[in-house]
């Protein structure tokens, strides 16, 4: 992984074979990031694991998907949760027929290459944070 940082933005590019979340988050220590927002991602991806969360049992179901795919969008935040870094990401994939899938990301490798902007909020005071009885966390001011 290499990156560039000028002031609150960050372009991060990842070489083949590299996982997308642990990345993020590699990122997010060195630079002592606490919350960010991705706001854009290209490349080829492999790998893919999709998770659909399952409100009953407040977890992600995962399924894994094979086969190389054209990264055409990714979104989602990085934020402190229970004092550690957590990424949540969605993307939009492209199978070769132009179909697509999307959701949420469990993980996925970069293939050929894999371009990855972001948006860095210092002393924002925003954090992830679970409530009893609600399902899923959110983010919100501490």
């Amino acid at each position: 992984m290499e990156y560039y940082r000028a002031k609150n933005d960050v372009f991060m590019r990842l070489e083949p074979g590299e996982y997308l979340m642990k990345s993020l988050l590699n990122l997010a220590e060195k630079e002592d990031i606490n919350f960010a927002i991705l706001v854009s991602g290209v490349g080829m991806i492999e790998g893919l694991e999709m998770g659909w969360f399952c409100v009953n049992d407040n977890n992600y179901d995962t399924y894994r998907v094979a086969g190389t795919y054209d990264l055409a969008s990714v979104s989602g935040n990085i934020a402190l949760f229970e004092g550690k870094r957590r990424a949540h990401v969605h993307i939009t994939a492209n199978r070769p027929d132009f179909s697509t899938i999307s959701g949420h990301l469990i993980d996925c490798r970069c293939h050929v290459t894999m371009e990855i902007g972001l948006r860095l909020f210092e002393n924002s005071g925003l954090l992830r944070k679970q409530e009893e009885g609600r399902p899923a966390t959110f983010i919100t001011q501490f």
